[in-house]
C-alpha cells in the first residue's frame, strides 16, 4: 500500500481507510481464511498527517509492524472494550518508540475507563509488560456517549449504539467526504433509526453484518446485525457504498462470498444504486477530497 503524501497537508490529501482486522470474537487462520483474513477489528483512517485508528484488535499488531516507528502520532478511538477490540494493543510496535505520542479516546463502559481496561489487561501474571512500561507517551480521554472532536480539518463524531455494555459508532469527515463505522451493533435492539439518521448522506458505511438471518434467530441479544440490516440501513441513509465487516470466526472465504452475493441480491431487489463488498484485511478505500470527484475507489494493499 502506498503511504505517499505523508508530508502533504491534510487539506490536499485523500482520505485513506485501511482495514487491518475485520473479524469478530477471535482471530482465525488457515487456508480457508486467506481471502478475507483472520485478524480482529482495527481500522486506520489517514488524511495527510492526521491518523485515526479505530479499535485495537489483533489487526493493530500488523499495522504496528507495517508502520513501525514512522507512526509517531495518532488518535486511537475505541468503539468498546471487548477482548477482540483491545487484544492487539500490547503488540503494536509503534508504542515502543519513546518519541511517539498517542491519544486514546473511549466512552467508559460499566464503570471502567479505557485506561483501566488496558491496565488490567496488561497486568502480571497474565501479561509481562505493564501499561507503565510502554515507552510512548499515552494520553487518555474519556468521551461522553455522544459528541464530536476536531483533529486538524478532520472531524469525528460518535453516537451510542446497541451492543452488550454499549458501543460507539463513528463518523469521520474530511473535505466533504464521510465514512461511517458502526462498530459492533445489533440494530434490531432499538438503534436502527438513530444509526440511519447518523449515517445519512455518508459516502461509505462500514457495518457489522456478522450473522446470516438463520443464524441471527438463535443469537438475538449477542450484539450483531445481518446483511439484511446493513443493506436496509445503507439504503435508508442514501449511502452509495456498503462494506460488510465483523466477520464471524466460523465463516470461511466461501461462506463470506455467499454472504456478499446475498447482500448484493438484496440491494438489487430493492432497486438501489448501492455497491456492496466485504471488508478484508489490508483492503484500502481511497476517497477523493474534491467535491464532485468520482465515487470512492477500492484497492487492495500490497
Amino acid at each position: 500500500m502506498s503511504r505517499g503524501g505523508a508530508h502533504a497537508s491534510s487539506r490536499e490529501a485523500a482520505m485513506k481507510v485501511t482495514f487491518w482486522g475485520t473479524r469478530g470474537s477471535i482471530p482465525v487462520s488457515g487456508a480457508q481464511f486467506v481471502e478475507h483474513g483472520g485478524a480482529t477489528t482495527c481500522l486506520e483512517v489517514q488524511c495527510g498527517e492526521q491518523r485515526l485508528i479505530i479499535d485495537a484488535g489483533s489487526g493493530l499488531a500488523q499495522l504496528g509492524r507495517t508502520c513501525g516507528f514512522s507512526m509517531a502520532r495518532a488518535h486511537f478511538y475505541h468503539t468498546h472494550m471487548h477482548w477482540d477490540h483491545v487484544q492487539g494493543f500490547p503488540f503494536c510496535g509503534s508504542l515502543f518508540n519513546p518519541a511517539a505520542r498517542f491519544d486514546l479516546h473511549a466512552v467508559p463502559r460499566e464503570g471502567s475507563t479505557l485506561e483501566q481496561v488496558l491496565r488490567e489487561q496488561m497486568t502480571r501474571p497474565t501479561f509481562p509488560i505493564t501499561l507503565d512500561m510502554i515507552p510512548a507517551t499515552l494520553r487518555f480521554h474519556d468521551l461522553p456517549t455522544r459528541g464530536s472532536a476536531q483533529h486538524g480539518d478532520v472531524c469525528i463524531e460518535w453516537i451510542e449504539v446497541c451492543h452488550p455494555s454499549g458501543s460507539s459508532a463513528f463518523r469521520i469527515t474530511h473535505q466533504h467526504r464521510s465514512v461511517v463505522f458502526t462498530g459492533d451493533v445489533e440494530v434490531r435492539q432499538g438503534c436502527k433509526q438513530a444509526l440511519i439518521d447518523f449515517a445519512r448522506g455518508a459516502d461509505v458505511l462500514i457495518m457489522d453484518a456478522q450473522y446470516f438471518e438463520h443464524e441471527y434467530a438463535s443469537r438475538q441479544g449477542f450484539g450483531h446485525s445481518t446483511p439484511e440490516d446493513a443493506v436496509e440501513v445503507a439504503i435508508a441513509a442514501s449511502i452509495p457504498q456498503l462494506v460488510l465487516t465483523h466477520h464471524d470466526p466460523s465463516h470461511d472465504d466461501l461462506t463470506l462470498t455467499r454472504k456478499l452475493h446475498h447482500a448484493r441480491s438484496l440491494a438489487r431487489a430493492a432497486a438501489a444504486a448501492l455497491e456492496v463488498r466485504n471488508a478484508c484485511d489490508h483492503l484500502t478505500l481511497t476517497l477523493a477530497p474534491a467535491p464532485g470527484a468520482s465515487a470512492p475507489s477500492f484497492a487492495t494493499a500490497s
